[in-house]
């Protein structure tokens, strides 16, 4: 008798619920076992239909694992390639989708070991769910990167056939794949999520100097709302997280620093014509960006596969032995 094929995901966040949701769409035939060392998180991923079961450890569910899928932050991320390296079965295909950098990609490969091949595959956003202000992005969705990216970060000598797993993942997302070296992963990591973090806490720390701040507090509305509602999260990770591509930080605080010096020279010097050129000019830049970020993604040369008939599901399951 066949067995289902196992996908063990590892983080059952919004990333990992919606990957899970994904392949449920894509499949009935798949048992989705989920671990997050937060209990809370994978039994809202359970109650929300993401994984069919959760596991108290990662080594738990690792043996019967045909595929592992892990999300975790950094840190937690590490820990739980310690608890795996052993526990796979040869050759089984770990993908992170997570925002590792190249650093921190390479503790996790050295703690797999040389048995696991280990690749990055990171979902960027479909534009729906990117361009929607009124959008929660922090819902698990199955249609959450439909449109969108998977960037692939394969190191050398990574086989086909975990190269072919990867891409069967972008069609599962409905996602274009892309490939990425570390240092453009890094780069692109600090452009979208942890420099807009970096300048939420700088907003509020600025403010702190501010006598008129505690009855501002009441008057403030969306768009700071907006801003500021990206400093929620871990801080601890975040500090690990922006350690680890501070080089990728440091150039973009050197250009906003410019960019800010000459913004305060134009309004010392009450220049309302530049300051109006300014504005004008980012306002262009913006939909610019938008109407490119709601354009079709690049092919590049690899085209997305469609699932009609065979994928993720059936190329695990061709060739490999009823587990009875």
């Amino acid at each position: 008798m066949t067995q289902p094929v196992r996908l063990l995901i590892l983080g059952t966040g919004t990333v990992g619920s919606s990957i899970g949701l994904a392949l449920r769409r894509a499949s009935p035939d798949i048992e989705r076992v989920g671990y997050d060392p937060r209990g809370e998180a994978a039994q809202s991923a359970h109650k929300a239909a993401a994984v069919d079961r959760v596991i108290s450890r990662p080594s738990k569910g690792a043996g019967d694992a045909d595929l592992v899928i892990l999300t975790l932050p950094a840190a937690a991320a590490i820990t739980a390639a310690e608890n795996l390296d052993g526990a796979l079965r040869p050759d089984t295909v770990v993908l992170c989708t997570a925002r590792l950098h190249g650093r921190l990609m390479e503790d996790v490969r050295s703690r797999l070991g040389p048995a696991n091949p280990c690749l990055g595959a990171v979902p960027f956003l479909g534009p729906q769910h990117a361009l929607r202000p009124e959008a929660d992005s922090q819902v698990p969705a199955a249609d959450l990167f439909d449109g969108g990216l998977l960037g692939i970060v394969a190191p050398p000598g990574t086989s086909q056939a975990a190269l072919d797993l990867t891409l069967e993942l972008a069609a599962v997302l409905h996602a274009t794949p892309f490939f990425l070296d570390p240092a453009e992963l890094d780069s692109a990591a600090a452009t979208s999520d942890e420099f807009p973090v970096m300048l939420a806490a700088a907003l509020f720390e600025s403010l702190m100097t501010n006598p008129g701040w505690r009855d501002q507090r009441r008057l403030v509305g969306r768009s700071f709302s907006r801003l500021a509602g990206l400093l929620e999260g871990n801080p601890a990770e975040g500090a690990a997280e922006w350690i680890a591509n501070r080089e990728s930080l440091l150039a973009r605080l050197d250009a906003l620093a410019n960019e800010l010096a000459d913004l305060r020279d134009l309004l010392s010097g009450e220049d309302e014509r530049g300051l109006a050129e300014r504005l004008d000019a980012a306002a262009s830049h913006y939909r610019e960006w938008r109407a490119f970020r709601a354009s079709p993604p690049p092919d590049d040369g690899v085209a997305p596969r469609a699932l009609a008939g065979t994928g993720l599901i059936d190329r695990l399951l061709g060739g490999r032995r009823s587990r009875a």
